[in-house]
């Protein structure tokens, strides 16, 4: 069964499936169907810097429509509540591990990533950068959107991961942010 019925013109998000982009969710356009192949345009990757969005023919077992707007507030999310990041063109699943101020007193989201390239376990986050994370899962004969519970955190694999971690960063947290020794933005 696929994963929804789309139109030209519905605004979906992609599920990776190419190495290194597993478990992303990409925002895009169906512009087009070919033999049930679905043509979409990317909003966020290009072709080359300045370029054109990326065109690409998927599957619509790798599509799913946009998770619906959440209520919650952004800045109400609590350590251990599991959401998605913004981060390299696409929607990464994370769980906050803490919220703090940065030394500009503004808020930021500690997030620990299972499943992000191998290069990334770990960045620091504003709140504009975060959305609950939804599943959209199979529910008699149709699909419902769900949000996973609050996990329990270990703080000792944080922190332990965090180390192994940050010594392969660069001191960009990758939202153009600088970051100082101890990983907070600066």
């Amino acid at each position: 069964m696929p994963f929804m019925a789309v139109e030209i013109g519905d605004f979906i998000e992609v599920i990776g499936h190419e190495p290194g982009y597993e478990h992303g969710y990409f925002e895009g356009e169906v512009i087009g169907e070919y033999d049930g192949i679905l043509k979409i345009q990317y909003e966020h990757f290009v072709v080359e810097k300045d370029g054109p969005y990326l065109v690409e023919m998927i599957h619509p077992d790798h599509v799913r429509p946009r998770p619906p707007h959440s209520d919650k507030d952004v800045e109400s999310f609590q350590k251990g509540d599991v959401v998605d990041v913004l981060w390299k063109d696409g929607w990464w699943q994370g769980i906050i591990y803490d919220v703090f101020d940065n030394l500009n007193n503004e808020m930021r989201y500690e997030v620990f990533y299972d499943y992000m390239p191998k290069y990334k376990k770990y960045a620091v986050c504003q709140p504009m950068n975060v959305r609950p994370h939804q599943d959209w899962i199979s529910v008699n004969n149709g699909r419902v959107w769900v949000t996973p519970v609050r996990e329990e955190i270990e703080e000792d694999v944080k922190h332990s991961t965090f180390m192994a971690t940050y010594l392969c960063l660069n001191l960009d947290d990758h939202f153009g942010n600088k970051i100082n020794q101890q990983g907070y933005n600066v």
